[in-house]
């Protein structure tokens, strides 16, 4: 039979072969437990069952017995008794196994229970534990994600691809070209810059230029117009009280013409230059041309 007694003592639970105490109320226990809790010393007035607590005042209500008993055992112990009871005694002996059968079937369910209430304690647990840990990861990813951390083609090539070793002297030659390239561009963005400069300045002194030539023109055109005039006047007057005196030679000309002097070295008698047209003065003003 596949099915074993055990000490009815919670606490023990012992697996019986051998010997043990049973008892009238379908409870049996190992002589260890038996001693321990007075079925064996204690007066039959007042022992009971440490399972059930029922009374057990008669000597039989208790007794030790051979769970592998001999063959004469078997042979003697029911010899001389009428079959009614021998039938009755079998009778009790299997209302005890199924009693006790009954109580083991009762233990490991209570045990089952017990433990299915255990594993579901700890499967709430572990799926809070789950849980509580599903939203720490799901905020720190939320706080990576809200800081704006641009990764270099460098750092995205190790993320991208985690198991591929990358050799150091690449990398550096890599971020040496780099460098080079972003101060040939800074060089050209100076360059560019200068020249900008440059045709800048250029074109606001030629406005400048251009405005103050327009300036002097208008201011040389207002004093020339005032001034030709009297010149004229002054030259009318001179021809009616003044002789000439440069008597007209057909061969030499004018005494003037010669090296722009008379003869006598004298260049108060030169004429007078001629007069410019206002427009005149704006081209080559402090020798600069237009």
């Amino acid at each position: 039979m596949d099915f074993s007694l055990r000490c009815n003592n919670l606490k023990c639970r012992a697996q019986l072969t051998e010997q043990a105490v049973v008892t009238t109320c379908s409870h049996i226990f190992c002589s260890a437990c038996s001693h321990n809790l007075g079925l064996d010393a204690a007066p039959t007035a007042h022992r009971t069952c440490p399972a059930c607590e029922t009374s057990l005042p008669n000597p039989d209500d208790a007794v030790s017995t051979q769970l592998n008993s001999t063959e004469d055992y078997k042979t003697s112990v029911l010899s001389g008794l009428s079959p009614s009871t021998i039938v009755e005694c079998a009778g009790r002996g299997l209302a005890f196994w199924s009693y006790q059968s009954t109580q083991e079937i009762v233990y490991q369910e209570y045990l089952a229970k017990s433990l299915t209430d255990k594993y579901n304690k700890l499967g709430t647990q572990v799926d809070k534990i789950i849980h509580d840990a599903n939203t720490e990861i799901t905020s720190l990813n939320q706080k990576l994600s809200s800081k704006s951390y641009v990764l270099s083609p460098l750092h995205s090539r190790l993320i991208a691809l985690p198991g591929m070793q990358i050799d150091q002297e690449k990398l550096q030659s890599e971020n040496t070209n780099l460098v080079q390239a972003f101060r040939e561009k800074s060089r050209k963005h100076q360059q560019t810059q200068e020249l900008y400069d440059r045709l800048k300045r250029k074109e606001m002194t030629a406005a400048t230029q251009s405005a103050a030539f327009e300036s002097v023109d208008d201011v040389l055109g207002n004093v020339g117009s005032r001034a030709a005039p009297q010149q004229s006047l002054l030259y009318k007057q001179q021809e009616q009280h003044e002789p000439s005196q440069y008597p007209y030679d057909p061969a030499q000309g004018f005494g003037h013409q010669r090296g722009g002097s008379n003869g006598s070295g004298n260049s108060g008698g030169m004429m007078p230059p001629p007069l410019r047209r206002p427009g005149a003065f704006g081209n080559h003003l402090f020798g600069m041309r237009a």
